[in-house]
């Protein structure tokens, strides 16, 4: 395909080697194009396409309705643009990062919230200083995209993606790195442009990158505050960055390029607060896993229904039994909800006296507060251009990703035909 480009490019930028071509007899002519046409047709074929995803953490959906995003705008008019992507509860960091790569409601993939006890395994997820139990498989249920594509023959690379530095199902990707919260966004981009540049044989075909803003400042500055704005554009101009350097690539035209978010971002006030320790018997709780605004609470033995009881008479805070739980949340099935889940009404917060958070901003609330749903932009060879997708469930980019890469799914709790209109042939 390249070299029929540089041919094409050659005969017009010199006029005399044009005129040197046009001394050829017609037979030469016509043989030197059917070679040309018959490299570009044999090349087209064992050329797969390539997708790239960037998720920024926290950013909400309506936020470049707020301030200049030029780049995401630029994505709208020529690719796809989702109203809303509505995250799985509960709408927290790990949880829908991971929700994103495996197509799983978090009940049934596990990973409940940035740091639990595991009752199954006897064993805690993400504790303080034991970061080696992120890159350990076992706590990570389901089959995330790049195991898919892994055990398919497709090389992947990931950049700090919840999970993947884990060996799930004893599979990681070809190549992964380590969390660094320090490493730069430019770096992150430069580290992702390397491996695109590989040769074919090495070159990943699903590349997966993610930066931890907006979600700091959000909770910092709370998700209405104009101080956050300037960050949202600074963000947007990374993503221009990013389009301009996989331009250069002489493969540019095989790229798939999606930037989601795992969710948004609620406005906190500090008057709205529920103290835990002083309207419950504490001495009734084992363990309690998650922070604000939901938790996930066992209670010492025999004492579910009083630890309940105390519970369910807190204003403005929601409990369910395991296994109880509204039925649009999918959520309290897993061994790891514990006895009950707490989760406050939208715009309160929960704490303990002796922890108390002055965040500005939080999420976790049910995902119908659409304060705290994601975005969804896309653009490339396969995607229909300026269109406008209604809002759909996170669930479903799983399922999206395998067709796009031409895979055979896992069993998920996505539906391709509930995404399959932001492509061109649907």
């Amino acid at each position: 395909m390249y070299f029929c480009i540089s041919i094409r490019r050659l005969t017009t930028n010199h006029p005399q080697l044009m005129q040197s071509f046009q001394k050829f007899s017609s037979f030469t002519s016509l043989i030197l194009v059917l070679v040309v046409l018959s490299s570009c047709v044999k090349k087209s074929k064992v050329e797969d396409p390539i997708v790239v995803i960037l998720s920024l953490d926290g950013f909400r959906w309506d936020y470049p309705t707020r301030t200049a995003t030029p780049n995401l705008d630029w994505m709208a008019e020529n690719g796809v643009k989702a109203e809303r992507m509505i995250p799985s509860f509960p709408t927290t960091t790990f949880a829908n990062h991971y929700t994103l790569a495996t197509g799983l409601y978090p009940d049934h993939h596990g990973i409940l919230v940035n740091r639990f006890y595991a009752l199954d395994l006897d064993a805690e997820y993400n504790a303080p200083g034991e970061r080696e139990t992120v890159e350990d498989g076992k706590f990570y249920g389901g089959e995330p995209i790049w195991v898919t594509a892994e055990t398919q023959q497709k090389i992947t690379a990931t950049c700090f993606w919840v999970g993947s530095e884990a060996d799930v199902k004893g599979v990681r990707p070809t190549y992964w790195k380590k969390y660094d919260h320090d490493m730069t966004y430019s770096d992150r981009i430069d580290t992702v442009m390397y491996w695109l540049r590989l040769p074919e044989e090495k070159r990943p075909k699903l590349v997966m990158l993610y930066f931890d803003e907006p979600d700091s400042s959000g909770h910092d500055f709370g998700p209405e505050n104009d101080s956050l704005m300037p960050l949202i554009t600074r963000l947007d101009s990374l993503i221009g960055v990013f389009i301009a350097k996989m331009n250069t690539l002489p493969y540019s035209d095989r790229i798939n390029f999606i930037v989601v978010s795992d969710h948004g971002m609620a406005q906190l006030s500090p008057d709205r607060q529920i103290v835990l320790d002083q309207t419950v018997d504490t001495s009734l709780i084992e363990l309690v896993d998650g922070w604000n605004p939901t938790m996930n609470i066992k209670a010492k033995d025999g004492k579910i229904d009083e630890l309940l009881e105390q519970l369910k008479s807190i204003p403005h805070l929601k409990v369910w039994k395991h296994g109880e739980a509204p039925e649009h949340l999918n959520h309290s099935t897993h061994i790891r909800t514990h006895d009950m889940t707490l989760l406050a009404e939208d715009g309160w917060s929960i704490n303990w006296s002796w922890m108390k958070s002055y965040s500005k901003g939080t999420h976790g609330y049910d995902f119908r507060n659409t304060d705290v749903n994601a975005i969804f932009y896309a653009v490339g060879p396969d995607f229909k251009s300026n269109y406008a997708k209604k809002p759909f469930k996170n669930i479903h980019v799983y399922p999206l990703l395998a067709h796009l890469l031409k895979l055979k799914p896992a069993p998920v709790d996505g539906h391709f035909d509930s995404i399959s209109d932001v492509l061109k042939n649907y």
